[in-house]
């Protein structure tokens, strides 16, 4: 308990950002009435999910371009949630110790869209969710903060060597989505690199 109040105080985005996953998974198993496949299919799942998530023809012929956000909201069974909360737990804190949370809610934002704008431009025959998107950005972040502090950035790299090869060989996972959240992660850590550089040391 000590530790939930301690990342609260510490990590205030990252806590809002895994209080709204978790409440909007609750819904999608209420909603499908399943824990296994709380999303389900478009119709007969839960419709939070479908209304969330980054569906191409929805995006572009829809105009509903918030699903490139809400996207990062949705979670395909109890293990992807548990799983990309893990990522934000561990990495969030530190950033967002280090960089502050209107910094680190900005990050968030731009890293999901930059997930699911890859997603709708390489894949967009598949349905995408899950905040993995900002994990891979979260990823590129901590690369960043290492040198901007001049430690060893092996850690941090090997996370991500890791991670790509568990996306390219565990089947119905978004390789593009995770390409782009570290894509935009990388964009954002070379930015708080050449702010911070000096204050950071």
């Amino acid at each position: 308990m000590e530790f939930v109040r301690r990342f609260a105080r510490e990590a205030p985005a990252c806590t809002v950002l895994i209080l709204v996953c978790v409440a909007v998974f609750c819904v999608e198993v209420v909603q499908s009435g399943s824990l296994e496949d709380p999303v389900g299919g478009y119709t007969g799942g839960s419709d939070l999910a479908w209304s969330l998530m980054m569906v191409a023809p929805d995006i572009t012929g829809g105009h509903e371009w918030w699903r490139l956000v809400t996207s990062a909201l949705v979670h395909l069974n109890i293990a992807h949630l548990l799983l990309n909360m893990l990522l934000v737990v561990l990495l969030g804190r530190e950033l967002e110790r280090a960089y502050g949370t209107r910094t680190v809610a900005a990050s968030m934002l731009l890293c999901a869209v930059g997930g699911s704008f890859a997603a709708l431009w390489f894949a967009p025959d598949y349905a995408v969710g899950g905040a993995s998107t900002i994990g891979y950005g979260m990823f590129a972040m901590l690369v960043g903060l290492s040198v901007t502090r001049q430690t060893d950035v092996r850690g941090p790299l090997v996370l991500i060597g890791v991670n790509l090869a568990f996306t390219v060989t565990t089947g119905g996972v978004s390789l593009a989505g995770h390409l782009g959240g570290l894509a935009a992660g990388a964009v954002i850590a070379l930015l708080l690199w050449w702010r911070h550089r000096p204050a950071l040391r």
